[in-house]
């Protein structure tokens, strides 16, 4: 019997050993950035409940856990063993306190229906227990290791504030998952648990969420200073390269440079964030010139002139060589006086820099180098340009030497963070091979790290980056811990009284059974109400777009036939107003698309740059009646092919360019295009377009982006629209993986930005339709179509549009009619209606189509219907042309060119 117990405590023992060593490792993944304790810290609630039940077998378990742990801690290898021993004995000793203190002013068993010992027990466990502890804890930090008063006051309180929201939150579940001599189990304690569990995952969820975000925004800061600091430092680099190349311009103007003129252009590239060290010039002197070069030093008054090679132990003359590179002209700015006449090239551990100067013709870095003035480090940058030119017109360039700059790399960096006036990060620079700079107190162990890779010069470096102690500290939030505590308290509330509430927990159900059916029964009417709407604009676009055909192809073949001027001028208004009516149908249509997810996005590869220029060459005449200039900055990169849909694309860039112009009243409007990869498959597009128009104030701007929402009322009187050209172009954007902001000031302008992610092609073939040879108007006489279409006026106005180029038209009012006349006669064409009396358009096409000496005739709808539906219905019976109403000239004659042109050129061949 002994001999069974013993076995059973050693399981309890071992399984308390595990459970203790995983809880670690869960609050671990909270645990604050200064160490030791986690707010959120399940295990003290979990142990002590376990040891409210199975005794002193935990304590055994849960302290050789926490010795092992705190002994693999490698956040705090500086941790004396005895303060080990210490802290693993107060986590122990947390249990046996919190039960000693039930057992000392609890009467066992707790009566739960009655609230004061319930309150009792809560703050025994709770709060006393957890002071008690946590002051022996800080105690013990305070006297072993050497932590400032402020960081450990906050993780005292981090630990106070963890150790409190599981003890008060889990430790009581415990006492109804088995009998025991502290409360009796009851029937409803599920009820107990789950609000427990509930408010321990609420307040634990909350502090997540805000410490998170607090880390995040630290993070951010940390993420743009060092992105900064590294756009600087290209900025320098690139600085240094146009002033060396700068230098290659005054060697080309001149025949001879001279040393003042060489000064003088040091002096002017010379500046404090740059801090160059020295600028020379290096002739290519060869063997043969070498005996002249030296007589000329002696001329210019140069002591021991001549040409010398560096060694060891000091100058010495050149031996003989095919060609030399000598010191001649040198600007110091912060480096002793440098021997004229030293040869370069005989440096050897220079050799190989010059080699790949000259070969590559290209600024090249040397490795880093401790120069003799300065034997401390290796922390200069040498960096050599070659110089090439033609001696005469037909002669090829030729090396007349290189120009040298030196600078000390570290002094760089260093001057480089300390004109940021921010102490936030750390940085190591490393290029080449062994060539690194690390400033003092980088290290690897900090809460942020990033890496940036760089271009210095002809290297690949990388650029990394640590925060700073002083900047981690800065993660201390004290209003997250007071949060934490009110939420501390209103938790332990919740779950001292839950007990109270068990009672009513059935009618609570029935209450939310019942809220939810009247949820989902209004969710129900809101859905039929949706689809009533979509409906109706469906049925409204329709009827819309059927007269709106009668005007717009009026309006077409009267500006085509008419003469008088005064009626011309009165058909262009009636055309002008049509569009805009259409434009209004059409939005309202794509709002009501988007906001039900029936818009469908195509996808073939387009320039965003031929897209954009087919809108302004659109767009340019509106903006020229106002005397408006549009202005175009499009990369190279904005030409690169990418895979859309370059309607939509094109639709977006119409609205935004219209509006420009719409409350622009003069000045200028800029269209800025620009795209770069993400990714070795995406390609994200950038359009800016600024104008100098009316603006808007901040408050507008908020509604900028909702449909049928304008700027106000006023701007709507002044300058129409629906207020769906923006909400539409910012759906369209989230569609295409992207988004739309906007910067404006009232009477100053406004500036949208878009940006669109979409699939790229590597190779920018001319995806480009091709080019379609229009039809001669006597070879269009020989086309016969069939028009099935119900209104007349629409059937009079497609006999004009195609009369015009001698096209025969017969008609069919309806399906019927239409297989009637196919029985006897075989168009070359069919343009058929959908919605027609007696038989539809879609009937009548699949019975044309299943008949085999129909089937190879070419349908085409012609319809006011615009929806998704219908174009997969027409598809699937291998019509793939649809032509909406209202409709052009061009329209139609566009598929009989697709369809027919090759028919008629092999009739005239014949």
């Amino acid at each position: 019997m002994n001999k069974g117990n013993s076995l059973i405590q050693i399981l309890i023992a071992l399984i308390a050993f595990c459970t203790y060593y995983l809880l670690v490792e869960f609050g671990s993944m909270f645990t604050i950035f200064l160490g030791f304790s986690s707010p959120i810290w399940p295990l003290s609630g979990v142990m002590t409940g376990l040891y409210f039940l199975f005794g002193r077998s935990i304590l055994v378990g849960s302290l050789l856990a926490s010795l092992l742990i705190l002994q693999q801690d490698s956040l705090h290898p500086d941790l004396p063993s005895y303060a080990i021993l210490i802290l693993a004995s107060i986590s122990v000793l947390q249990f046996v306190i919190a039960k000693q203190l039930v057992l000392r002013f609890c009467i066992i068993p707790i009566n739960i229906r009655k609230p004061l010992p319930i309150l009792k027990f809560f703050l025994l466990i709770g709060p006393l227990t957890v002071f008690i502890s946590t002051l022996l804890f800080v105690l013990t930090l305070k006297f072993s290791l050497n932590i400032p008063t402020e960081n450990l006051m906050y993780i005292s309180l981090v630990k106070y504030i963890g150790d409190l929201l599981t003890m008060v939150a889990i430790t009581p579940i415990f006492l109804f998952l088995k009998d025991n001599i502290f409360v009796h189990r009851t029937k409803n304690s599920t009820a107990a648990i789950l609000v427990s569990l509930l408010s321990f995952s609420l307040i634990s969820f909350i502090y997540v969420l805000t410490s998170n975000n607090d880390f995040v925004k630290k993070e951010r800061v940390f993420t743009t200073s060092a992105q900064s600091f590294v756009e600087k430092f290209n900025m320098i680099n690139l600085t240094i390269k146009n002033s060396l190349t700068g230098l290659n311009g005054l060697f080309q103007a001149s025949d001879e440079v001279t040393r003042a003129e060489f000064d003088k252009y040091a002096v002017k590239i010379a500046n404090d964030k740059i801090n160059l060290s020295a600028l020379a010039w290096l002739p290519l002197i060869t063997d043969q010139e070498r005996e002249n070069y030296e007589a000329n030093l002696v001329s210019q008054g140069m002591v021991d002139a001549g040409i010398k090679k560096q060694t060891k132990q000091g100058l010495i003359i050149a031996p003989q060589a095919d060609f030399y590179l000598p010191l001649h002209f040198i600007t110091n700015f912060d480096l002793d006086e440098t021997n004229v006449g030293v040869d370069e090239f005989s440096r050897t551990i220079l050799k190989n820099t010059i080699n790949k100067a000259i070969k590559d013709k290209n600024h090249i870095i040397s490795p880093l180098l401790s120069l003799s003035q300065h034997q401390d480090k290796h922390t200069w940058g040498i960096v050599y340009y070659p110089i090439y030119k033609k001696n005469s017109p037909n002669e090829e360039n030729v090396l007349q030497g290189l120009v040298k700059v030196v600078f000390k790399l570290d002094t760089i960096l260093s001057n480089l963070q300390t004109s940021m006036n921010k102490n936030i990060f750390t940085y190591q620079l490393t290029y080449g091979d062994n060539n690194r700079i690390t400033q003092p107190g980088y290290h690897l162990n900090s809460t942020f790290n990033l890496q940036n890779e760089i271009n210095i010069f002809d290297k690949k470096g990388q650029l990394y980056f640590a925060s700073t102690p002083e900047f981690e500290l800065s993660l201390i939030n004290w209003q997250i811990l007071i949060m934490m505590t009110m939420g501390g308290i209103i938790g332990a509330a919740c779950v001292a009284f839950v007990y109270f509430i068990v009672a009513f927990n059935s009618s609570l159900t029935r209450q939310i059974k019942e809220d939810t059916a009247k949820l989902l029964e209004k969710n129900k009417e809101l859905t039929s109400a949706n689809q009533a709407k979509n409906l109706f604009l469906a049925n409204i676009s329709h009827e819309y777009r059927t007269p709106l055909n009668a005007i717009m192809g009026f309006s077409e073949i009267a500006l085509r036939e008419i003469k008088d001027k005064n009626a011309l001028e009165f058909f262009t208004k009636i055309e002008e107003s049509s569009k805009i009516l259409l434009s209004i149908v059409n939005d309202v249509l794509d709002t009501s698309k988007i906001q039900a997810g029936e818009i469908n996005l195509e996808n073939r590869p387009f320039s965003p740059s031929a897209v954009a220029q087919k809108v302004i060459d659109m767009l340019i005449v509106k903006a020229t009646d106002k005397s408006i200039t549009i202005n175009k900055h499009f990369t190279s990169n904005f030409d690169l092919h990418v895979e859309g849909d370059d309607n939509r694309f094109k639709q977006i860039i119409i609205n935004l360019l219209n509006n420009a112009i719409k409350f622009t009243h003069n000045g200028s409007i800029s269209i800025s295009g620009d795209s770069y990869d993400i990714d070795d498959k995406f390609r994200t597009l950038t359009l800016i377009i600024k104008d100098t128009g009316i603006g808007i104030n901040k408050e507008d701007q908020k509604n900028l982006f909702i449909p049928f929402a304008q700027a106000t009322s006023t701007k709507t009187r002044e300058y129409g629209g629906t207020g769906l050209g923006l909400a539409i172009v910012k759906q369209l954007c989230s569609l295409m993986g992207g988004d739309i902001t906007l910067r404006s000031q009232p009477d100053k302008g406004s500036s949208f930005t878009v940006t669109i992610t979409l699939p790229k092609i590597e190779k920018n073939n001319d995806f480009s339709s091709p080019k379609s040879n229009k039809l001669k108007d006597s070879h269009y006489k020989e086309i016969k179509v069939l028009v099935v279409e119900d209104n007349k006026v629409n059937q009079f106005i497609v006999s004009k549009q195609l009369d015009f180029k001698g096209i025969t038209c017969d008609f069919a009012n309806d399906g019927l009619m239409a297989l009637s006349y196919l029985k006897t006669k075989t168009p070359d064409l069919i343009l058929m209606d959908l919605q027609m009396p007696n038989m539809d358009g879609f009937t009548a096409s699949n019975l044309i189509k299943k008949n085999r000496a129909l089937q190879n005739i070419p349908i085409v709808i012609i319809s006011a219907s615009v929806s998704n539906e219908d174009k997969e219905k027409a598809s699937l019976l291998g019509i793939n042309d649809f032509i909406n109403k209202p409709f052009y000239q061009d329209d139609l004659l566009a598929v009989i060119d697709k369809y027919l042109k090759p028919k008629i050129d092999n009739s005239h061949l014949n």
